[in-house]
């Protein structure tokens, strides 16, 4: 077991309840907080596998599963997907995002960056899908609260049934 000061006990338990705050957001369609999660400037990155074990490292020049660099295309893929107008989305899937193994990896005055585990199950039209993978979230302080300013999913499954978007990451 690792030992813990207290200080760093109290982070670890903050940065596990923002984690699993995001995902029940997700799982309950809060969107409007959701996106209040994310600060202005930032990344929501997806990235592709190149090969079995390796991810692609540039998403400006190489493809991404999603890629988002500002919090107005979060806004806009939001409302494109709750208006109706995406017949993709709709009806959208009912999720569970289930996180595990939340570990702070760094920390510095001004960003802290965590891993941790996650698997989604999805339900739409009467078919079930499971998803998981990795999260890296580095999270900044606003106004004293933790927000999001860059997201990694690390998506492990090799077959994808349809799409994907940000609800079942």
């Amino acid at each position: 077991m690792i030992s813990m000061t207290p200080e760093q006990a109290t982070l670890q338990a903050e940065v596990e309840q923002f984690i699993y705050s995001e995902a029940a957001m997700v799982d309950q369609s809060r969107w409007q907080e959701w996106l209040e999660l994310y600060t202005e400037d930032m990344i929501y990155w997806a990235p592709s596998w190149v090969n079995e074990n390796e991810l692609t490292s540039d998403p400006e020049a190489e493809v991404s599963i999603i890629y988002m660099n500002n919090r107005k295309e979060l806004e806009h893929r939001i409302w494109r997907f709750t208006s109706g107008d995406s017949p993709a989305s709709y009806p959208l899937p009912r999720t569970n995002h289930m996180i595990s193994n939340v570990a702070i990896t760094s920390v510095t005055d001004e960003q802290i960056v965590v891993s941790s585990n996650w698997m989604s199950q999805i339900y739409r039209d009467k078919e079930q899908l499971f998803y998981g993978g990795f999260y890296e979230h580095t999270l900044v302080r606003v106004d004293g609260q933790l927000r999001i300013s860059h997201k990694k999913v690390v998506l492990l499954n090799d077959i994808v049934v349809g799409f994907v978007d940000v609800y079942h990451l």
